[in-house]
C-alpha cells in the first residue's frame, strides 16, 4: 500500500500555496478560520430549527396532517394547470 510522509504533504501544499511557505498556511487559517465558525453557527441552528419543528410536530399530530394535505392539495393544482 502506498504511504505519504506527512512533511512531503505539507511541502506539496506550501508549494502549491505560491511557494509562500508557512506564511501562506497562516493567511489561510486566518481566512479559513471564521468560515468553519460561521458554518459550525449555521449548523448549530438548523438543528436547532428541526429539533422545534420535531417538537411541533409531535405535539400537534393533525395539525401535521392538516398541512400535509394542504401541502399536497396545492402541488396537485399546480400540477393540474400545467397540463
Amino acid at each position: 500500500m502506498l504511504t505519504t510522509h506527512p512533511s512531503s504533504v505539507v511541502q506539496k501544499r506550501d508549494l502549491h500555496v505560491g511557494g509562500l511557505g508557512s506564511s501562506a498556511t497562516g493567511a489561510l487559517a486566518a481566512v479559513i478560520d471564521p468560515l468553519q465558525d460561521a458554518a459550525d453557527s449555521w449548523l448549530e441552528k438548523v438543528r436547532d430549527a428541526a429539533q422545534e419543528a420535531d417538537d411541533f410536530l409531535r405535539r400537534n399530530p393533525l395539525a401535521s396532517l392538516a398541512i400535509a394535505a394542504l401541502a399536497g392539495l396545492a402541488v396537485g393544482y399546480l400540477l393540474s394547470r400545467r397540463s
